[in-house]
């Protein structure tokens, strides 16, 4: 598959899921809703996480060790990761190993890679990034929580150094310095999004913040990923999601949330 190709399918896969987060919104999800164990279980079944855990009150954890070559773990995200000549791709042989890393998910050039789940915006992101280069002015690996009609409405985190609202691949404001991308240096970022703040992480701690209602414009449930631009190439050994799952999205995919939510809608 060429570059181009491989962009044209993200763009399309991208718009696919915001019609799901769309055709969900039709659901009302009571606020005091409890998801009996079978539920729980039936969620946790919808992934293929290295690990997994999920709450009664729908607060999902997953967690994805790439360097164990599981390749069913790409079964969550779109485009789902190629064995070679793709920007998001797995890592082969002898490839990808510096210390402390032996493998993982390789990004490249300028992309995007989203977890296919619906999340309320109620969600923490966070991830190692290890470049195989060293950076180039504008260059930009972001964690990203997208929302709205075809995602259109993104904010993410610069590897955890600058907080960036995201149109398309490029970002286009925020705050904070871009981050200097040094070679095989270990980024530990992400963000966390809760009450209508935004934050940056690097190494687990806020750097930026920002409830902007030009930034959050109209936020909603949307879905969580990566958007890289510039000179990139380098690996993602592991990463984290916690956070609420939608529910509305959950009904989707499991007949005996939406039946239960439905009869308590008839009451």
């Amino acid at each position: 598959m060429t570059r181009t190709q491989t962009l044209a399918m993200t763009v399309l896969l991208c718009i696919f899921s915001a019609d799901v987060v769309d055709a969900t919104s039709e659901v009302a999800v009571p606020a005091d809703f409890i998801l009996t164990e079978a539920e729980q279980e039936r969620i946790l079944d919808l992934f293929q996480a290295t690990e997994e855990k999920v709450s009664p009150d729908g607060t999902v954890e997953l967690t994805y060790d790439f360097e164990n070559e599981d390749r069913s773990l790409g079964d969550d995200w779109f485009p789902s990761p190629s064995e070679r000549g793709a920007i998001v791709r797995w890592s082969r042989n002898y490839e990808g190993i510096s210390e402390g890393v032996s493998g993982g998910i390789i990004i490249s050039d300028s992309g995007q890679w989203f977890h296919e789940a619906v999340w309320q915006p109620d969600v923490r992101v966070e991830a190692t990034y290890v470049s195989f280069l060293g950076g180039s002015r504008g260059d930009m690996v972001a964690a990203v929580f997208a929302w709205g009609k075809k995602l259109r409405q993104r904010v993410g985190s610069n590897l955890g150094s600058q907080l960036v609202r995201i149109s398309g691949t490029k970002a286009v404001g925020g705050s904070g310095k871009a981050p200097v991308i040094c070679y095989e240096e270990h980024k530990k970022f992400g963000f966390e999004l809760k009450d209508g703040l935004f934050s940056s992480l690097l190494n687990g701690r806020a750097k930026h913040q920002s409830d902007s209602k030009k930034l959050l414009k109209n936020l909603a449930a949307g879905q969580v990923g990566f958007v890289w631009r510039g000179t990139i190439n380098g690996i993602l050994p592991k990463l984290k999601i916690t956070g609420k799952i939608d529910l509305t999205w959950a009904a989707e995919q499991i007949p005996s949330i939406r039946e239960r939510i439905e009869a308590n809608q008839a009451k």
